[in-house]
């Protein structure tokens, strides 16, 4: 750390200094910074450093910062991806990635013939649904209805009394934002913003939460959505209840996609 100090003329006592402050310089990168947390963030980004921030070290090398990573106390392996040389701060985020088509080959096939895309996991591919982003122009409300009612008839999985059509919102794109939702009140500044948002699963079925999860260790969570749902118990640890009646259930509704 160092100091800087300015100084002022003054008639018949010369210079006198005003004021000091200090500052932070990385000598290497012949760069100076005003506060601690500043000269922190620049080796944590730099290229040209190896800084494990959490531990406020800095390493020679790279090679030496990955071996402090795998072998520090202080970096679990619920964390820290070794094959992609990334630190996490939540075991939630390394699960989610490690789920990602980066670490996960994608081998869940789209039903409809049309279409064929691939995906890396179930809910994955019901999301592709509901997004509207398939061939057989299935939507999240086809979703609901099919799943709902010719699907699910035990209601395992889901409250078919919950299930509502899809409302049609009046949205003109004649004049610019901003956009006031009329159920969350949250502002946009353009039509297609907040058509997508009124269409999104949490304003669908009057707002109820129609997907519920079986297991007692969770609370029997419930979801906007069958994707969340699946995702739910795709990356929880919850008892997975009705395992196998799940997988037949939506065999169910492929069979439906594939024949649109």
């Amino acid at each position: 750390m160092g100091s800087r100090c300015f100084d002022r003329c003054c008639p018949g006592i010369g210079t006198m200094p005003i004021f000091c402050y200090p500052y932070y310089p990385c000598e290497p990168c012949g760069l100076e910074f005003d506060t601690p947390s500043e000269h922190e963030d620049h080796l944590a980004e730099s290229p040209h450093h190896h800084y494990c921030k959490p531990c406020r070290l800095e390493f020679a090398s790279d090679g030496a910062k990955q071996a402090h990573l795998m072998n520090s106390k202080h970096h679990h392996s619920d964390v820290y991806c070794a094959p992609c040389r990334t630190l996490y701060t939540q075991p939630n985020n390394l699960i989610m990635h490690l789920r990602s088509s980066i670490h996960t080959p994608k081998n869940v096939r789209c039903p409809h013939e049309a279409c064929g895309k691939v995906f890396v996991s179930t809910s994955a591919l019901i999301a592709h649904f509901e997004a509207s982003t398939c061939r057989s122009g299935v939507e999240l409300e086809d979703v609901d209805h099919y799943f709902a009612y010719h699907c699910d008839s035990q209601q395992l999985f889901v409250r078919k009394e919950l299930i509502y059509p899809q409302r049609r919102w009046q949205i003109t794109g004649h004049h610019d934002g901003p956009f006031e939702c009329p159920i969350c009140h949250k502002m946009f500044n353009y039509a297609g913003q907040i058509r997508h948002h009124l269409n999104s699963p949490k304003h669908k079925n009057h707002g109820h939460k129609p997907y519920v999860c079986p297991s007692q260790r969770c609370g029997q969570a419930k979801f906007y959505s069958l994707s969340s749902l699946l995702l739910h118990r795709e990356t929880g640890d919850c008892d997975m209840g009705h395992r196998y009646e799940f997988p037949k259930i939506l065999r169910k509704l492929y069979g439906i996609i594939q024949q649109l």
